[in-house]
């Protein structure tokens, strides 16, 4: 258990501990998809940004090696969620789409985020909501850039 005030000190803790806790929290709201917790972030990516990724685009956009995005699609083309199709345009790539499955809880799924949000934010004005979601992507642009600049 994480004691109130512990992690003031470090972005990173505070970031790691936050990351963990809304990972219990969406697995316990979502458990009864059998989606596990390597795959919602890609199939959230999908449902609610862009469907008819490839895999390349898929893990660039959740910042995530191709190795976890090939394991995490696969399950979910297993469970019935996603599945291939060929680009009409580029017939060397294949797109990702989210099946009818993935539809019928699409606002659930969306309900369960909003209501995490107003958890973390809890207490905060707008404003103070505003500035620290343009502050943690401002910290989000610094480490992929300095990713990229080590050729990563």
């Amino acid at each position: 258990m994480v004691n109130k005030g512990q992690h003031k000190k470090s972005f990173i803790k505070a970031i790691s501990a936050i990351y963990r806790y809304s990972q219990i929290y969406i697995g316990e709201n979502i458990k009864k998809y059998h989606i596990g917790k390597g795959q919602w972030s890609f199939l959230t990516q999908l449902l609610f940004k862009a469907d008819g990724l490839t895999q390349e685009e898929l893990s660039e956009k959740l910042h995530i090696d191709k190795a976890n995005t090939a394991r995490a699609v696969k399950k979910l083309e297993a469970e019935g969620y996603v599945y291939w199709e060929g680009d009409p345009r580029d017939a060397r790539k294949k797109r990702i789409y989210v099946t009818g499955k993935s539809l019928e809880f699409e606002e659930e799924f969306h309900q369960v985020f909003k209501n995490l949000n107003k958890i973390l934010s809890k207490g905060f004005t707008e404003e103070e909501r505003e500035i620290t979601r343009n502050l943690l992507f401002r910290m989000l642009d610094n480490i992929v850039e300095y990713r990229s600049s080590q050729g990563k």
